[in-house]
């Protein structure tokens, strides 16, 4: 059976560290399900040292699977066991179990979690505001919350702090940027970014940082902070 968030994997040890490793933490990286017919491509939904929710383009045949992990800091193969699949119109989600994983998968799976709890403290949001003032007064106001604003130049620079998959941008904050209006970035964010929530900046500083901190608790990353100890 799989462990839930913050549950702990085996024995019953309450360490933090065995927490942590049991922790199922939102990670997005790429998976590779080796088959007879073929390689079949899909992504990661969460990870964690004893298994993964997977999403594929279709369901594998077998329980018993070969996956290439492809993550941010390393790319690596696990031996693992299907415990639950569901069918959707756009493939399947697949919850695993691991069987066999090499020491330097491991690794890199630890340091994929290791980010998602930053992110988790952190509490990183995108700002994108043409109004330099205004931009100015919320990024103090997000930074005494505790959260991190990240204010990009360019839309370059824009795109580069969302594909950042160890970051794990999941909000932003939009007004017109870049001269472009508002409904155009959203639009935009919601093609290529599907995991981000955006939520609109107006010149009430309250009630705007009212919405981003009520977007940023419905994320998967910000529901992993009760478990960091």
């Amino acid at each position: 059976m799989l462990a839930r968030e913050g549950e702990v994997a085996m024995g019953g040890t309450d360490s933090g560290s065995e927490r942590r490793r049991a922790m199922r933490v939102p990670v997005r990286g790429h998976v590779v399900l080796r088959s007879d017919l073929g390689p079949v491509h899909g992504t990661l939904e969460n990870l964690s040292q004893t298994g993964a929710l997977l999403h594929l383009a279709a369901a594998p045949a077998a329980a018993d699977l070969e996956l290439e992990l492809r993550l941010v800091d390393g790319n690596g193969w696990v031996t693992a066991r299907a415990v639950r699949v569901e069918h959707s119109p756009r493939g399947a989600q697949i919850a695993v179990v691991f069987d066999r994983v090499e020491p330097a998968m491991s690794a890199w799976i630890d340091a994929s979690i290791a980010s998602a709890l930053t992110a988790a403290r952190q509490r990183p949001i995108l700002v994108i505001d043409d109004q330099h003032g205004r931009r100015s007064q919320l990024i103090a106001a997000l930074s005494k919350e505790g959260m991190t604003p990240l204010a990009p130049g360019t839309p370059l620079e824009a795109i580069d702090l969302l594909t950042r998959a160890q970051l794990h941008v999941s909000v932003c904050l939009l007004a017109p940027g870049f001269g472009v209006p508002t409904s155009d970035l959203a639009r935009i964010l919601s093609d290529s970014f599907p995991w981000v929530t955006t939520t609109e900046i107006t010149d009430d500083l309250a009630g705007t940082l009212d919405r981003v901190i009520d977007a940023w608790s419905q994320t998967p990353v910000a529901r992993i902070g009760a478990a960091i100890v």
